[in-house]
């Protein structure tokens, strides 16, 4: 059996994201565009997910950037493989 841990961070600037995780989801709560890596846009209320399989970890770096006039609001929920306590 594998433990996990659950991280949720809102971001509400340009920055890098880092993984390191298991599963990745991107939603976007403001009203400007989300982007991803200059690729993957996202526009209010929809969400990007990259999921693994289990025992694989996500090591990736993602960049945050964000367009348009409104508010910017992404949060990232990431689910994280940890050690028994």
């Amino acid at each position: 059996m594998r433990y996990y841990d659950i991280s949720i961070l809102q971001y509400e600037n340009t920055q890098f994201v880092h993984s390191e995780c298991n599963s990745i989801t991107f939603i976007n709560y403001g009203t400007a565009n989300v982007v991803i890596n200059q690729a993957i846009i996202l526009a209010n209320g929809q969400s990007f997910t990259i999921e693994g399989n289990e025992e694989e970890m996500c090591v990736q770096q993602f960049l945050l950037t964000f367009t348009g006039a409104g508010t910017s609001n992404c949060v990232v929920v990431r689910k994280m493989y940890v050690n028994k306590f």
